[in-house]
This record gives structure tokens, sequence and C-alpha cells, in this order.
């Protein structure tokens, strides 16, 4: 018999075994599921760390009140006969075009540990799977398919494919936000996590037995017998619209919680900076201060007032963390204040790069203290990253990688070290103070002795809190000092004057594009972020060298974002690239005659604009006084034309970088690396 949660906008069926027989737009017909299982568990039982838990194993008590749906196992099995006393209560509440779910386990074995917990899976109808998955990806990615991406990656010798081949993601990083939606253009499902407690989630995109498409969320609660948890805010909506419509669900609740300060005013007009390693980590004195005036001069020519200064301290770039001492060999700690001095006098602004999560194994640092700080795994042990740069030789790149181990955030030891790294970029008269890695998610810690629980798996949100309490420090103790941080999350960008980015957001899928004359296809260009948490800055990144540079800084003006400017990785200034340099430069010029309405707009995608030929790239925004301001660019075509139209609004500015017209009605013609600003009011 089955059991029938419905309203005007949704239809969801479920059989007595609680599988979800049926996922329908009623608005639309759209019906987005096959028939499957709603869950999984996995669980430790003896030695076996990975048994798999289902519901085909199990019987549920289900009641059905209202739009409310109440699912209850009272035991489970693993399929081998005896039955596991471990509890599950699932409730759904139907509101809208939404479903809510709330989950309650409850572990009352003797011997067994509740590891995973896999909801909800939903195995794709061929409409859902026919539609382009749009997700948060490095702040934003668009799979037009998704089974071939999962079919795409490498067989893993280690894992069970033939059981579960996989393409997963994890939340806080690598995706930026808690949530993801498959649309047409003109409806979709939205499935999202909004849980305050912020700990670790897996997106998962899966082909089961070879075939069998799901997409799920994985929680894990490890819970050890005598324990149990309550997972909140589990969101399916099923809506009419373009993508931007789920983007919006989440952001109305991520309303609750995310709060921005505005950046320092310095940052708003911030075109870009030279991020420049003046020693490297094996010990090439690359920019000693001394030179620090023609760094200046070289970025000016660009367009670019400021230096993003690695490798400043004793040890090198990457080596030696978290020693921040002025390097001798530079020029000490004297020369470094007066260069930076004299670097400000000229125009310039300096920001002060540190590490907000390494220690390098070779440090007193860690032998006296990081050690006890630092993250450990399931089984003990310490979670280590590598790093290696090279030269001009061999061995160093072979053999020379340095070790450093992650700081776990609950440790309030870590906190003081970041603190005095902003004091010190206060003493040396920077601009501003920089923490690398430190958006990105913390590794979950499984030592005792820092007073969390094991394994805290909530690790993200302990270095939010930590990453508020020292934005709090350095705004209270140098306001007019900027405070950024490396990698795209909403749970830490909240608390960023401006975000540096792992990618640039301009790598196509399709590097022949140009010998084709194909439209490059940017599958991960930041656009879901944007659109969300538009108030946040941004930067590219990736542009190394003197090669396909038209294309990629017109995308840095069409997405309104920061240059990241580091040239042969860092090593040198922008001189080294003269075509760079001097197409930047009319860029940020062109660029600067709407600063004060691209400085502070608000992204919004293609809602305000109708451009009709999607072989242009473009991208509105809402200025600060109310103007509608589009930008469009193509690099294609030696001509590209299209008919651009903002309901409501006429055409009051425009101007073109290369060359481009727009005629009285709307038909907007653009040669070759052409781009547009087109103001409306």
């Amino acid at each position: 018999m089955s059991c029938l949660l419905e309203n005007e906008a949704v239809r969801a069926v479920f059989s007595d075994r609680a599988e979800l027989l049926e996922l329908t737009n009623r608005h639309t017909g759209t019906g987005f599921v096959q028939s499957h299982g709603l869950w999984r568990m996995i669980v430790k039982e003896k030695e076996n760390l990975e048994v798999e838990l289902l519901p085909e194993n199990a019987v549920p008590e289900m009641k059905i009140s209202g739009n409310e749906l109440a699912i209850r196992y009272r035991e489970l099995s693993s399929g081998s006969g005896h039955p596991l006393k471990i509890e599950l209560e699932i409730h759904g509440h139907l509101h809208d075009n939404v479903i809510d779910w709330d989950l309650r386990i409850a572990n009352h074995t003797k011997d067994i540990q509740i590891r995973e917990m896999m909801f909800p899976i939903l195995h794709l109808s061929s409409a859902m799977e026919n539609m382009s998955l749009h997700h948060s990806m490095f702040g934003g990615e668009v799979i037009s398919g998704i089974r071939e991406k999962i079919l795409s990656s490498t067989a893993s010798y280690k894992g069970m494919d033939e059981l579960y081949r996989r393409h997963c993601a994890r939340y806080p990083f690598p995706l930026a936000t808690n949530c993801h939606t498959f649309n047409s253009g003109t409806e979709g499902i939205y499935l999202g996590s909004h849980d305050l407690t912020f700990q670790d989630t897996l997106h998962v995109f899966e082909l089961e037995k070879r075939n069998i498409l799901n997409a799920l969320i994985v929680k894990y609660p490890f819970l050890a017998p005598g324990e149990s948890t309550e997972i909140h805010g589990y969101t399916i909506s099923l809506y009419r619209g373009p993508w931007q419509a789920a983007a919006d669900l989440y952001r109305a609740w991520a309303d609750t919680w995310f709060h921005h300060e505005p950046p320092p005013d310095h940052v708003k007009r911030m075109r870009g900076w030279q991020r420049i390693i003046a020693r490297t980590q094996y010990g090439e004195n690359l920019y000693p201060y001394n030179t620090f005036p023609q760094i200046l001069e070289d970025g000016k020519k660009a367009g670019i007032d400021t230096l993003f200064l690695f490798g400043w301290h004793r040890g090198g770039h990457d080596c030696d963390y978290p020693n921040y001492i002025p390097s001798p060999e530079l020029g000490g700690k004297e020369c470094l204040r007066e260069n930076i001095a004299e670097f400000r006098r000229n125009g310039g602004k300096v920001i002060l790069y540190s590490n907000g999560q390494l220690i390098d194994k070779n440090t007193d640092f860690y032998r006296t203290t990081g050690h006890r700080i630092s993250t450990k795994d399931l089984n003990g042990n310490e979670q280590q990253q590598f790093y290696g740069f090279s030269g001009r030789g061999t061995a160093q790149n072979l053999y020379g990688n340095r070790t450093f181990v992650t700081a776990c955030p609950a440790c309030p030891e870590w906190l003081e070290v970041l603190k005095r790294v902003a004091d010190t970029a206060a003493e040396l008269g920077c601009d501003g103070v920089f923490y690398d890695q430190l958006g990105a998610c913390s590794n979950i810690c499984c030592d005792p002795s820092h007073g969390h629980r094991v394994p805290f798996t909530e690790s993200t949100r302990a270095r939010s809190e930590m990453i508020r309490n020292l934005r709090n420090y350095v705004k209270e103790k140098y306001p007019s000092m900027s405070f950024g941080i490396e990698l795209i999350s909403d749970l830490s960008a909240r608390y960023a004057d401006y975000v540096h980015n792992l990618i640039g957001g301009a790598v196509p899928l399709n590097p022949d594009w140009e010998q084709k004359q194909e439209k490059p296809r940017i599958a991960t260009n930041f656009e879901w972020f944007r659109y969300t948490f538009p108030e946040v800055i941004l930067s590219d990144r990736e542009i190394r060298d003197d090669t396909d540079i038209e294309r990629r800084v017109n995308r840095v003006l069409l997405n309104n974002l920061i240059s990241d400017v580091e040239i042969y990785r860092c090593k040198k200034t922008i001189a080294e690239t003269p075509h760079y340099q001097e197409y930047l430069g009319k860029a940020n010029r062109f660029r600067s005659r709407f600063a004060h309405l691209l400085d502070g707009a608000v992204f919004r995608s293609t809602l305000l604009h109708r451009l009709d030929n999607p072989e242009m790239d473009s991208a509105g925004y809402l200025a600060p006084d109310g103007a509608a301001v589009v930008i469009a660019t193509q690099s294609h075509k030696p001509e590209l034309s299209a008919k651009l139209e903002v309901p409501g609004k006429e055409l009051a500015d425009q101007g073109f970088l290369g060359d481009g017209t727009i005629a009285a009605d709307g038909t907007l013609i653009l040669k070759k690396h052409a781009l547009a600003i087109l103001v409306f009011r």
C-alpha cells in the first residue's frame, strides 16, 4: 500500500517499504525520480569498517498526517539475518513546492559504530538526467551530462566500482555552498542541506550497479554505542524557472546566518595585484626588498598598484611556517619596512602573505607545539600536506618536498599564531594581511586532547568561528587594514574583505576553440557563488604567461573580478609579459570609466537582460545607483551580432574595449576580442 504526500505543487509517492516511487512537479507534470530506497547507512561491525545497511532489509512504520510524513525503523539489518538495535526516524514536511526532511538516529547496540548516513537518495528519471547540473564546485560549475561525468572519472582499483561509481564533492570545500540543482532552463529540482551545524557533507552523484543513476547527500555522524543524533535541514524543492531560482532558495536560508561587512574602500577600488614570491622555498632570492619600486612601476603600467607579497620571510615561500621573520637575505626587517613605506608613498598598496593552517614539520614550533595541535586522522596519524618548488634543477622537484601538518582550529594556540601575523603586517606598515588556505574546509580531527568530539566532523564550523575571531582582532586593532583569505566557501567568505580564488574561471573545455572558431566552453566560472553571494569580492587566477590574453582579461571584466597577476608562478613581474601588461593596462583604464557603477555592483547573471545569441557571453549587474549594467564579449568569431533588451530600461551610456557598436534597436555587434559595457536606466 502506497503513501501519498501531495499539494497543489508537488506529488510524492512512497511504497510501504518507504521507497520513493514518484516525485512530480504538478505544475509542469515532470517526474524527477524512479523507484529507489530513500537511504543507506554504513556501520562498523567488528573488524569490518564498511558494512552497508539498506532499507529493503528492514520494515518501517509509516504515517501520513496532512502534509507530514513519518517513517520509523525500530531496528535495522545488514541482510545477514540478525537485527541491529539501531533506530532511524525520518520526518518529511511538504509546504509550497518544498519538502523539508529531518532525521533522528539512535545507536542502541553494544559494539557497532554508525559511520555514514546517506540521505536522501534520488534515482534520477530520464527527465532529470537530461537537465544540466549546477553546483558550487570552486564557486560554480555546470555539468551538462552527469552520467558522462561519472564515467569519465578514472575507475578506482581501491574502490568497488562494480557497485558504485561516483563523482563526489565535499562541502564546505571544494563546494562553496551546501546545495545543488538540476535545471532544464525552465524548471528544476533543488537538493540542499540547510544544516546550521555546518558539519562535513558530501554531495554524491553515482552509478549504482553500473546503470542506476543517483544523486544523494552523505553525513558522517560516527555514533558510538549509546549515542544518538539529529540531522536537520535536508531540503528538496521542485521549482519553475532558471537555475537562479534554486540559488535564491539557498540565499533565503543563508540570510539567517550570512552577514558580510563592507570591505575597506581601497579593496573596493582594487583592480588587481601582482603576486610576487620574493624568496623561494629552495633559497633563491628573486626580489630583495629594495626592488619593490620596480615592481610598482611595472604594475602601474597595467593599472595594478598592489603588491601581494609572498616568500617575504626567512624560510621562503611554502617553507618554515609559521616562522614569519623578515629575511636577512632579502634585506632584513628595517629594509622591508622602509621599502613598504616607499611603495605606499608612491601610491601603492602592500598585502602580506601567511598560511592559515600549515605547520612545517622541520620547525621548532612543530617540535614544541605543532605536533600537539595538528589534526589527526581516524587512525590517529597526523594529516599532512606536501609542497615542492623547483628551479633550474631536478633533484628538488624529485626529493625536496616540504612536509606540513595542518593546525586544528579548536586549539586556541593557533589563533594566537595567526593574530601575531596581523601584528607583523601592521608593524611593517602593510595595507592588508592575507591567510592562505583558510577558506577551505578544515580536516576532521580525531585527537581527543584538543577537547572536541572525536571524530570532529564539525571542524570547519570551528574554523569559521576562528576566522571570525581573527577578523574581529584585525578590525578592532587595525581598522584600516584589509583581511583576505584563499578559497571560496560561504561559511568563511562572510568574514573576508576579498577571496583569492583557486582557479581563474577562464579555462575552456575545448582548448582548440580558436582554431575551430567555437565558443570557449567554461564549465567552472564562479557564476553560482557570485549570484548567490554578490557582495563577496573574488579574484581570478591562472594567467601566468603571455598567451590568450584578450579573452582571459575580458573575462576578468565580464565577471568583475580582481586580477591576480602571477607571472611564471609568481617569479616575475608583469613586465616579463609585455602583451599582458599592455592589454591589462588598456582594460583597466576602460574599466575605470565605469568604476562608479561596477564597484559594489550586484551580479544578476542574465536576469536583468535578454540576449538572443547564446554565442555571445554576457553578464548583468545592478549598479549602486540602480542602473542596469550589461557587459558582453566574444573572442571566437571575426564578428558576432545579437539583439539586446533590458526590459523597462533604456540605453543611457556605452563603451567598447575593442571594436563594437550598438544600434538604436538594440542590435549589438562585437568584433573578435571586443567587450562592451552598456548602461541602462
